[in-house]
């Protein structure tokens, strides 16, 4: 039976590109898309590269709250996403945020990274963490799913199984990464201007200041269950959408590029979405696309190892991610309108 589907906030680059997506969807119809600027204005208007939806018409946010459907995704910033799942979680509508509102499993940690008040907390302890090789079951059984960050979706899958098997040693996991531009939304400003990031490769939020380490330390530290801390150097680059994340751990003992690789496959082998290479991946790998492609080495003389993980922001790490968990919620085979 064909499911329906809206989406709140559809006219920035998640919004797209779920649109782009669904189209190749056999079991879901959109059904509805928000956008309060656009709202009256047919979609065709402000895409015309998708004429599969020259039928729908923008309309407000609160008029979406009245219509009925299976599930909504929001694409909305912070602090905006949980002031409407609440009336569509009331009518029995399944949810999908894409913004950050439900990533962490309880208030404080979201208030400490986010600095603002969560306004409804209760629901932060019924939603699932929408990292679907780690957590599928709990993805299948919610109501609402935080979608998770696209830097947080390249660390957490290639650490997460070293983590599990217990081979980290203590002391921060120092992560370097690097971002398409597409990673800062539409909104213009000044570090994203044509002029400032062409020809130019800049560092921002250095250290332990983006929001996204908060992601990172709360799901490896859940996880873990201890304290694990993450210092995190993004980088923006100069290309509209890719994102590639170094990371460098250390381990009780001396461990080969195989031993990490072995992990890897010992965790992904039967994950549609996650491929472990060999050799080192590179951003064109995951271009439009829902996969994430891992690589490993071990430093000689030293209990260092270093962690590649490579993904498309607007794909594995926005979109297709999301979609990916949609079909989970809606009991759809997972894989449907996503391989390639």
């Amino acid at each position: 039976m064909q499911k329906t589907i809206g989406i709140v906030g559809a006219t920035g680059y998640t919004g797209e590109e779920l649109l782009k997506n669904l189209t190749n969807h056999p079991d879901v119809t959109v059904d509805f898309v928000t956008s309060e600027k656009e709202s009256g204005n047919p979609l065709s208007d402000v895409f015309p590269h998708l004429p599969y939806y020259k039928d729908l018409t923008f309309i407000s946010a609160k008029a979406a709250t009245k219509k009925q459907v299976d599930l909504v995704f929001l694409c909305l910033p912070a602090g905006e996403s949980v002031k409407l799942a609440p009336d569509f979680l009331t009518q029995n509508i399944k949810v999908i945020d894409l913004g950050a509102d439900f990533r962490f499993n309880n208030a404080q940690d979201y208030e400490t990274w986010y600095h603002m008040q969560h306004s409804a907390p209760v629901l932060l302890s019924k939603a699932a963490y929408g990292l679907p090789e780690w957590f599928r079951d709990q993805i299948a059984d919610a109501k609402i799913v935080g979608n998770p960050g696209c830097y947080p979706t390249t660390v957490l899958t290639a650490v997460l199984p070293l983590l599990k098997e217990h081979i980290l040693a203590e002391g921060p996991i120092i992560v370097d990464s690097k971002s398409g531009v597409s990673g800062a939304g539409k909104s213009p400003n000044k570090t994203t201007h044509y002029v400032q990031v062409n020809e130019n490769f800049s560092p921002y939020k250095v250290g332990r200041v983006h929001r996204h380490v908060g992601e990172m330390e709360h799901i490896l530290s859940r996880t873990a269950k201890h304290p694990v801390q993450v210092i995190f150097t993004p980088h923006l680059t100069p290309i509209t959408r890719g994102m590639f994340s170094t990371i460098y751990v250390n381990t009780y003992s001396k461990r080969e590029t195989q031993d990490i690789l072995d992990i890897f496959e010992q965790y992904y082998t039967n994950e549609p979405f996650v491929h472990v290479l060999p050799g080192i991946p590179d951003i064109k790998m995951a271009a439009n696309t829902n996969y994430c492609f891992l690589g490993a080495q071990s430093v000689p003389e030293t209990h260092t190892v270093i962690l590649y993980s490579a993904i498309d922001n607007l794909g594995k790490g926005a979109s297709t991610q999301a979609i990916q968990n949609m079909n989970l919620m809606l009991g759809i085979p997972e894989t449907t309108g996503l391989i390639r």
